[in-house]
């Protein structure tokens, strides 16, 4: 389990095993995809690079303390400011995680807890086309352009592993009755609702789709949906990056509205967030070491003519 990364035919396997914690006795802290399904070390690459004990297990971390004063933490150097601010996020996810002393790590087949993994079961991820499409979205949520946190949270949305209502209610967070969409069409808030098929995104879609001059999409899937979303943009390698780079910052500030709703109370129309959306993609694009002249009263109206791409 924990030595093939590299197995023959891509890593489809382990991409569909997670590690269930009980007592953590016998779970890897950095290396097991033991919390949400992500290891660690992936989600929080840079702190795993600078931790002097990378091999502690989740019952050693959680005894030593992981929290803001626990002594787990063991760093080569001092921590700079963005790896502090890294830090308080990782214990942020720390927060809740609670040990079952009498209850035995295991690994768990994601596709079909209860029965286990079966050869047929494997047979149809391989060969199912969805999966297909979804390999080939995760080749586009990084961007360099792009703040990692926006590419790992594309990741678990790709995945179907945001702490959505739908998912919350599976985990037994919330009661069954409260699964409904937080922009109040009543629907359950599943992930391709949240971010496609809901009137509140639909209506940003087309927004966006207008901004650029590009047209709406029928899609099945939200990976589907990236992948064909990019493709609107031709040939060009220039074209293509803007509309990856634009898929991710749409997503984002669904998500972040999302969020504002649920707990501030804010309600923010598509208009509003398409606003977003354009000061978002402006900031990305003129916060890297490439030079772009780009004006942002132009780039409200015309982001093609701004980048020379018309």
């Amino acid at each position: 389990m924990r030595e093939g990364e590299g197995e023959l035919g891509g890593r489809w396997f382990g991409e569909h095993v997670l590690r269930r914690v009980g007592d953590g006795s016998d779970t890897l802290f950095w290396t097991d995809p033991w919390l949400d399904g992500i290891p660690m070390r992936e989600r929080f690459g840079r702190l795993f690079s600078l931790a002097e004990t990378k091999s502690r297990t989740v019952a050693e971390m959680f005894a030593l303390g992981w929290g803001a004063d626990g002594e787990a933490w063991v760093w080569r150097r001092r921590l700079r400011a963005w790896e502090e601010e890294l830090l308080r996020e990782c214990q942020l996810l720390l927060l809740d995680i609670s040990l079952q002393d009498q209850t035995l790590d295991r690994w768990q087949w994601s596709p079909d807890p209860d029965a286990g993994y079966t050869v047929a079961g494997g047979y149809q991820i391989l060969t199912h086309q969805v999966y297909v499409a979804l390999h080939d979205a995760e080749n586009l949520i990084w961007h360099r352009q792009v703040p990692l946190k926006v590419s790992i949270f594309a990741w678990r949305l790709l995945r179907d592993r945001l702490p959505t209502r739908a998912n919350l209610v599976i985990r037994g967070v919330l009661a069954s009755t409260a699964d409904s969409c937080v922009f109040g069409c009543g629907v359950t808030e599943t992930v391709h609702h949240l971010f496609s098929s809901c009137s509140f995104a639909a209506s940003l879609w087309d927004l966006v789709c207008e901004w650029v001059g590009i047209s709406s999409l029928d899609f099945t899937t939200l990976h589907a949906h990236f992948v064909q979303f990019i493709a609107l943009a031709g040939v060009s390698r220039a074209r293509r990056s803007f509309l990856q780079l634009l898929w991710l910052v749409c997503v984002w500030v669904i998500w972040t509205e999302r969020n504002h709703r649920l707990f501030k109370g804010s309600t923010g129309t598509p208009h509003l967030l398409l606003d977003k959306i354009k000061l978002f993609s402006f900031r990305w694009l003129k916060s890297t070491s490439i030079t772009l002249a780009l004006n942002y009263h132009s780039w409200w109206s015309s982001p093609w003519l701004c980048l020379g791409l018309v």
